[in-house]
């Protein structure tokens, strides 16, 4: 009544391919598991972080300018300022690099 079935080629293949892996090889594909589980607890904590800096900073401000003032959310204040950071330094290491470039 009972059948031994056959046992499929291709799981007796990945057993064998198991049985070959070397302790080295086991230590780097666990390695890479553990890199990849750090880099998605990093996005997480950053995701919940910026929703955290969103919802505490919705109050308005008074902004005073040269010559003359406005009323902003914090949160786009802090936007703006990181934008504007970001591309002061992109813009910084462009010319720095292109001046140290060496002569053709």
């Amino acid at each position: 009544m009972t059948e031994e079935r056959p046992v499929p080629a291709e799981a007796t293949r990945s057993e064998e391919v198991r049985a070959e892996e070397t302790r080295l090889q086991r230590g780097v594909r666990y390695g890479h598991r553990t890199t990849l589980y750090f880099s998605l607890a990093v996005v997480i904590a950053t995701v919940v972080f910026l929703v955290l800096l969103i919802v505490r900073n919705t109050r308005q401000v008074k902004v005073d300018y040269v010559f003359g003032s406005a009323h902003a959310r914090v949160i786009w204040l802090i936007i703006i300022s990181g934008l504007l950071g970001w591309a002061c330094g992109l813009a910084t290491s462009y010319l720095l690099r292109r001046r140290t470039r060496r002569p053709r």
